[in-house]
């Protein structure tokens, strides 16, 4: 039997090369494997340390329909293929296709240039500023983005794997500092640690969005207590 090393080494891989392994999902038969099949394992279960990539895959959603774990989609159902100059606002899962909770990392995004960008095709892009990444009252797994469209090329398809990357990061100090609180179990009395750095301005709706006033008491200045006749849920603005 010719032993592996007497083999000539190819020095040209291509996607249909293949190699003999064992499948573990198979009762440990052997197999052929490809380049190809690889990557796309690799892309799928995100194996590559991209630090500020999220893979997710667009879904459309109709009103009966439940939002799928490691998708974005549209606030109410807008179509199969949507342009990029059009989209202003998003629903993103918290985590990403692979998995992976990826909400502090979008979150601290805000206000900074991300990019749109299909996964198996470059040239499909669209440069945003992220305005906004609030957790959804209705769906806690799910996050509200609000964007600005820069410049950009092509759609996004249904069922296609996109890319969302932080392209700028916005680091000038003297931007207006905000911080949302999500409330959300109902509670009378709402306890919030906002790390602004200053005695902010706080405005607050219930989950309708109706204006709700209550007695705010600044404990220090990164955390304040806000006091309501009545127990319910809702959003605290603080600027």
């Amino acid at each position: 039997m010719t032993k592996i090393k007497s083999y000539p080494i190819d020095n040209n891989v291509t996607g249909a090369d293949k190699w003999i392994g064992t499948d573990s999902n198979a009762s440990n038969a052997t197999k052929n494997f490809t380049p190809d099949t690889l990557m796309d394992y690799y892309n799928k279960k995100e194996r590559f340390d991209v630090s500020n990539t999220v893979r997710f895959v667009y879904d459309t959603v109709n009103p009966v329909d439940v939002r799928k774990v490691g998708s974005f989609s549209f606030p109410d159902e807008v179509g199969d293929v949507v342009d990029l100059s059009a989209i202003t606002d998003l629903v993103f899962s918290y985590k990403s296709k692979g998995g992976t909770d990826v909400s502090d990392l979008l979150t601290s995004m805000v206000n900074s240039k991300i990019i749109l960008q299909k996964s198996d095709n470059p040239n499909i892009f669209a440069y945003y500023k992220l305005d906004s990444f609030e957790q959804r009252i209705s769906e806690p797994t799910f996050y509200d983005a609000s964007v600005t469209y820069l410049s950009g090329n092509g759609s996004i398809e249904e069922d296609q794997d996109y890319f969302v990357s932080l392209l700028q990061f916005d680091t000038l100090e003297d931007k207006d500092k905000n911080y949302v609180h999500n409330q959300m179990s109902a509670s009378s009395t709402w306890s919030v640690q906002h790390n602004l750095n200053k005695f902010a301005s706080v405005s607050v709706v219930d989950s309708g969005n109706n204006i709700v006033i209550g007695d705010v008491e600044h404990i220090d200045e990164n955390n304040l207590t806000i006091t309501f006749n009545a127990s319910f849920s809702g959003k605290a603005y603080i600027n």
